[in-house]
């Protein structure tokens, strides 16, 4: 979300690209350049973020004194594939989570010399609904960290992996025939010693389940059987850390754009941050901060220097955001006239990263929930535009809506 400079750009492809970074769903160009830096970007296919859950956590001190009931947060992020096969099996990689305790629970440091703090972790459940097993446990072996560092008066975050190892690979699932899979934050257990210089400890528990919605991420099955396990490694992840009950992340969709009777692959990002992550029955929610890039990979690039075009240039017309569960249920986040996209040269050889917008950000909504809804779900719709090869006479090119379906958010309604 920080302004880059394109390198080329390529056709029928590029110009509904262009629409959908405003995918992000606004209309409103915000005043300061935040467009989606080419180094952060995942590949086509691509879901990378960062969630920051609500959990309540059970509480008990030296396993006698009495147990308090505390309202918590799990930050969690990883990488998972956009869309899945039928039966495919797939992975949530490159994942990290931490529990952060509050402040008051380090005050008592002064007071009975607690300077550190050894934390075990034997429960940190991720689900993934209508899959196979349903849910994978990260520390069915207990995991261990010793010595975190106690500040007094600050909160104490009890973060997996430890320092110096590797990110988790939650997995394997298999997906089901058809429908959906959700992933989210099922249960976490920690244990926590307060250690004091001179020796004296004070154990303490937390049995932790979620609270509010724990939907990490939705993931849509369809299209054809027997694809390859998508477990993806090497996705940047530079994100900072959300707000409680909200997310931060970037959709690369895979899109086929057709022109002239044919068709050429693109991928439209979207990315944003503050989204939450439920909405209320009488609430509703709306992206803002958000931006977009249009991945247009060589082989299209080529394919088009080809067929002998040298520059392309055009107007957006339409990229839809639809909407199930809530209103609108289909927004056009370009506007009325259009967005330009300026004449730009091909590169053989040379993937092209578009950030859209080129200055600012941008925000869409409000979506309301339908009334009697569960969730509020937001997928990326289909895309069109006007382009003119080498200058020549403008002409449509159409994108469909990704197949299966490409979800931004899959909001419970509370």
């Amino acid at each position: 979300m920080r302004p880059k400079t394109p390198r080329t750009l390529r056709r029928a492809a590029l110009a509904l690209a262009t629409a959908a970074a405003l995918l992000t769903p606004a209309v409103t160009a915000l005043p300061s350049a935040n467009a989606i830096p080419p180094d952060d970007l995942p590949p086509v296919g691509v879901d990378t973020g960062r969630f920051k859950l609500p959990i309540a956590c059970t509480i008990n001190f030296a396993g006698a004194l009495p147990v308090l009931w505390l309202p918590l947060d799990v930050d969690i992020q990883g990488v998972a594939p956009v869309q899945l096969g039928p039966g495919q099996e797939f992975w949530l990689t490159q994942g990290a989570g931490s529990i952060t305790f509050p402040d008051w629970l380090t005050s008592l440091a002064p007071i009975l010399g607690i300077d550190k703090a050894d934390a075990t972790i034997s429960d940190m459940s991720i689900g993934a609904t209508n899959s196979t097993p349903n849910a994978v446990n990260i520390a069915k072996d207990p995991i261990s960290i010793k010595d975190i560092p106690i500040v007094a008066g600050k909160p104490l975050k009890v973060g997996l992996p430890a320092a110096g190892q590797q990110p988790f690979d939650v997995g394997p699932y298999t997906a089901p025939q058809s429908g959906k899979v959700t992933l989210g934050f099922n249960s976490a257990f920690a244990k926590v010693d307060l250690k004091s210089s001179w020796g004296f400890s004070l154990p303490i528990t937390a049995d932790c389940k979620p609270r509010g919605g724990n939907a990490l991420l939705t993931i849509a099955v369809g299209g054809a059987a027997g694809q390859p396990p998508a477990k993806i490694q090497g996705a940047p992840l530079n994100f900072a850390e959300p707000k409680s009950g909200e997310l931060a992340g970037i959709i690369n969709a895979p899109y086929k754009c057709v022109w002239n009777g044919q068709t050429y692959d693109a991928g439209i990002a979207v990315g944003a941050d503050g989204i939450p992550l439920t909405v209320s029955k009488s609430g509703s929610f709306s992206f803002t901060n958000a931006s977009g890039a249009l991945t247009v990979p060589k082989a299209t690039v080529n394919k088009l220097l080809d067929q002998g075009v040298k520059t392309v240039s055009g107007t957006v017309t339409a990229l839809n955001l639809d909407v199930e569960g809530g209103t609108p249920q289909k927004l056009n986040v370009i506007p009325s006239s259009g967005v330009a996209i300026p004449k730009t040269a091909l590169t053989r050889d040379r993937e092209l990263v578009v950030p859209l917008p080129q200055d600012g950000t941008l925000t869409a909504g409000p979506f309301t929930p339908a009334a009697g809804a569960s969730s509020v779900q937001v997928s990326l719709g289909d895309a069109s535009a006007t382009l003119s090869f080498d200058g020549g006479a403008a002409t449509q090119a159409a994108c469909g809506k990704p197949a299966p379906s490409v979800y931004l958010v899959d909001n419970p309604v509370t």
